[in-house]
């Protein structure tokens, strides 16, 4: 048995734990989050390495079943919290795209029943919430309003441009539509954003873009920004090599123009939330 297998290799920490005396449960769960951090922060073994930007995590189960293992030793407090499967359940791959990060598992991870049927309890209640319409903004408009030079197609095959919606201070939605069919990009810089999947990571090089699919969604980076991709049809590769291609910033932006359409911006936003002034009641 080689060493990466033994649990002797954990004699110490183990020998530690089976010697602390508590009755105290959460004293026990303290203990077992901070093992699994030292053993996979490397300060007690490092268990994955890096390779072309993907840090492969298949051996992150031995870890964290080295850790459980321990714990059980002083009393076996494991068994039934949700957060012990989350930490035991396997981690295969972790990609890097921008401030992106994908993780791929091996299986779903477990839901919470109390918190889901909660979530549909408060649904319920408040009823189908809509959202207001977004305001009508050109690309570069919206650039100046956000103070931010993005990147964006100008070719996205037959589809047309629709509008672009500002999400917070660091990401943009650009939409195209051609009839009943959509294709929107989410464009931001800074931040961290993340999405799971137990379905394959799918990586390819088009035109000297490293390509990222993943739940169906195409993940690149372009001029230090994230885009995401997101169509109901997939394209062919000639496609796609040349919306990625056609990706371009904006005339640059002067700082009177960032004021003026925040200004703007900020005024938009402010009667959209207000609505419609009520009509005056009528004499009886």
């Amino acid at each position: 048995m080689s060493e990466k297998h033994d649990p002797k290799a954990y004699k110490d920490v183990v020998d530690l734990l089976e010697n602390t005396e508590t009755d105290n449960t959460l004293a026990k769960e303290r203990i077992y989050k901070r093992l699994v951090n030292k053993i996979e922060t490397g300060n007690i073994q490092p268990q994955h390495t890096k390779k072309d930007g993907i840090t492969m995590m298949k051996r992150k189960w031995k870890t964290a079943a080295a850790a459980v293992a321990a714990v059980v030793l002083i009393g076996g407090a494991l068994s039934t919290t949700s957060y012990a499967q989350e930490m035991i359940q396997s981690i295969l791959a972790r990609f890097q795209v921008g401030n992106m990060e994908i993780v791929q598992y091996d299986k779903e991870l477990p839901v919470p029943g109390a918190n889901a049927s909660a979530g549909q309890d408060r649904g319920a209640e408040s009823g189908v919430v809509e959202l207001p319409a977004s305001p009508k903004l050109t690309l570069q408009e919206a650039r100046s309003a956000i103070g931010m030079n993005f990147p964006a197609p100008s070719w996205v095959a037959d589809f047309e441009y629709v509008n672009t919606v500002i999400h917070g201070k660091t990401m943009v939605e650009a939409q195209y539509k051609q009839g009943e069919k959509t294709v929107n990009f989410l464009i931001s810089q800074g931040g961290e954003n993340g999405i799971g999947t137990t379905g394959p990571v799918k990586t390819e090089v088009i035109d000297g873009t490293k390509v990222y699919f993943a739940n169906g969604i195409v993940i690149w980076e372009e001029k230090g920004f994230t885009v995401e991709m997101y169509a109901r049809d997939d394209f062919d590769t000639v496609t796609l090599g040349k919306i990625i291609n056609s990706f371009a910033v904006g005339e640059p932006l002067t700082q009177e123009e960032i004021d003026k359409a925040k200004a703007n911006w900020d005024s938009t936003v402010q009667t959209e939330k207000a609505g419609p002034a009520p009509a005056p009641a009528g004499n009886n």
